[in-house]
């Protein structure tokens, strides 16, 4: 890690931890307390198991996308990577370090390699585009009228139908851009738009993407029922979306700290006290620290090591 490497890393740590100490130190330690030790258990359990079935859906979601590309892989096999991915995450401090993973442990080659992030990127970009589309309709709707600044709606709007236009014409525009066409085939990729020639494919894969968004503002309000918060389920809708798409910024380290503090503006508005608040986000935390942790446990027991190269096959 070069110097300007390890000052940003730095800068990212530096501003995560203020924010965590600023939080901390607006609640008292015993409020804090007694709203985790007073949430409904059943409720986080369901919030758990919520989050689990997101995961094995955006797996199935990679699986369309790595056999496109000429993948060959039974879903056990992407799911274990998948999970593993998760796992790295918490350790690398960020979800580049568990993509990085996936795509050692799917290539395997480095002539692969290539080709295996082009697929997770495929799948983090329909993931954010079902993100996005789902917080920009919150957005303009009444509930997000009353809790969302103007100036975030138009911003976010504008962002998302800029998206969905480059979508719909980025074929068009292949030919304009040469340098991706001999990317393309310097990985094997054949054609950079492959993933527009199977229209079926991608409509499921996006349909997927809402799916796992919505399970994801599931799972947020089953821990916002736990503790009691008494915010209506259509403002989960405007609030979680808003605040996984701030949480991806790359000023912080894997959105902690940032996260939270906009669980706790968010909710503030909606009169929720800060020390519930953040209850809310370190729940919301612990849930992905528990699915990830399986992860760990995979990689432990199965024979998964990032440095063997397969003998065989792409």
């Amino acid at each position: 890690m070069n110097k300007k490497k390890a000052g940003k890393f730095l800068l990212k740590i530096t501003l995560s931890l203020v924010i965590l100490v600023y939080l901390f130190s607006q609640v008292s330690l015993s409020s804090l307390a007694e709203s985790f030790w007073g949430a409904r258990h059943h409720y986080i359990i369901l919030a758990f198991g919520l989050y689990l079935v997101g995961q094995v859906l955006s797996t199935y979601k990679w699986g369309l996308l790595v056999n496109v590309l000429g993948f060959q892989r039974g879903f056990k096999k992407l799911l274990a990577y998948y999970f593993i991915g998760m796992f790295f995450n918490l350790f690398l401090l960020g979800s580049i370090g568990g993509d990085v993973g996936r795509v050692y442990l799917l290539a395997g080659r480095s002539e692969s390699r290539a080709r295996a992030g082009y697929s997770i990127l495929a799948e983090r970009f329909t993931g954010g585009l079902a993100l996005a589309t789902i917080a920009t309709v919150a957005l303009i709707s009444s509930l997000g009228k009353e809790v969302i600044p103007f100036w975030l709606r138009i911003g976010m709007i504008g962002g998302c139908a800029a998206v969905w236009a480059i979508v719909f014409t980025l074929p068009l525009f292949v030919k304009l851009l040469p340098w991706l066409t001999k990317w393309a085939q310097r990985i094997n990729l054949g054609d950079f738009t492959i993933y527009w020639s199977y229209p079926r494919r991608m409509s499921l894969v996006l349909a997927i993407s809402f799916i796992f968004q919505v399970l994801n503002v599931l799972v947020f309000a089953s821990i916002g029922t736990s503790l009691d918060l008494g915010v209506p389920l259509g403002y989960y809708f405007v609030i979680v979306p808003i605040v996984d798409l701030i949480s991806i910024l790359p000023i912080s380290i894997n959105g902690m700290g940032v996260r939270e503090g906009s669980y706790v503006y968010f909710l503030h508005l909606m009169g929720v006290e800060t020390s519930r608040g953040l209850a809310f986000g370190l729940l919301g935390l612990l849930v992905v620290v528990a699915s990830s942790l399986l992860g760990g446990m995979v990689y432990v027991l199965g024979d998964y090591p990032l440095h063997i190269r397969r003998r065989g096959g792409i």
